[in-house]
């Protein structure tokens, strides 16, 4: 009796079953300056640089205007420090005069180390007179135009988040080594990784024009 002839196998299923099964919603972390990394330890930034407190600003620099919740138009000898539209390289901003120049001489050097991260951030207000968010009774840094807040990609990073833009860490030195403090020093509910401004010695000690 003749032996039943073997079924040949089918080479298309064959190579479906060695194919590597796909791996579905799994998407490399990113790793450009809109990316999520930790706060570093305070330690490692902000050396020899304090934030500017009010009783500071306001003997310097005056009353900016109205200490409002929402931002108010700057007034009286004040308003003639503002300058506006002012190109610092990535955009344009309004703040101080002394602020807008020393931000513009951090993106310029900034620009020539990481281009990347200079093309890629964005501006989320600089002068703005209010209060602050977390103390009413204080203004904020925003209201002399001497602050600015910073972020990547779509979403800015809540205050009081231990996280922050990979940008903004890596502009951080730039902003260190020109006078400004980086909020991601604040403590508790306070920490703001977007957030930079003129530090307490250089609002003391401006840069020469």
């Amino acid at each position: 009796m003749a032996k039943a002839a073997k079924k040949k196998a089918d080479p298309k299923k064959a190579a479906k079953k060695k194919a590597a099964p796909k791996t579905v919603g799994l998407a490399a972390p990113s790793t450009g300056p809109e990316a999520l990394v930790d706060i570093p330890p305070r330690n490692t930034f902000n050396q020899n640089l304090t934030s500017a407190s009010e009783a500071t600003m306001l003997q310097i620099l005056g009353v900016p205007g109205a200490k409002t919740k929402d931002c108010s138009p700057a007034t009286g000898a004040f308003k003639q420090r503002v300058v506006a539209r002012v190109d610092v390289g990535p955009f344009k901003v309004n703040g101080l005069d002394i602020a807008v120049q020393s931000l513009k001489a951090v993106f310029d050097e900034a620009e020539q180390q990481i281009p990347n991260v200079v093309a890629a951030v964005k501006n989320d207000g600089m002068l703005c007179v209010r209060h602050k968010r977390m103390n009413a009774n204080s203004f904020s840094n925003h209201s002399w135009g001497t602050a600015i807040d910073l972020f990547f990609g779509t979403d800015a990073v809540p205050q009081g988040s231990s996280k922050t833009h990979r940008g903004c860490l890596q502009l951080a030195p730039f902003f260190n080594k020109h006078g400004w403090y980086w909020g991601a020093g604040f403590s508790g509910s306070s920490v703001d990784s977007m957030h930079f401004e003129m530090a307490e010695q250089t609002i003391r000690n401006p840069p020469k024009s």
